[in-house]
């Protein structure tokens, strides 16, 4: 036997034959109960974004400072 006729009996018997070809129930289902729910914005960023817009409302030179360092 050659190494490729030596590697493929080896893989067959190591690895069972494939006789499903679609799964037994759909899947998407489970996906969709497996994910969290959706939540609302957290506070403190809400807090943090509020305070963004108070502060370059206030002063509004500060706007391309910030979108420098963005």
């Amino acid at each position: 036997m050659t190494d490729e006729e030596t590697l493929r009996s080896l893989l067959q018997s190591a690895l069972p034959p494939v006789t499903a070809r679609a799964p037994r129930s759909d899947l998407w289902l489970s996906v969709l109960n497996r994910r969290p729910a959706r939540s609302s914005w957290p506070w403190l960023d809400l807090g943090v974004a509020a305070a963004v817009v108070l502060v370059l409302s206030l002063f509004p030179g500060w706007f391309w400072l910030l979108v420098y360092h963005l």
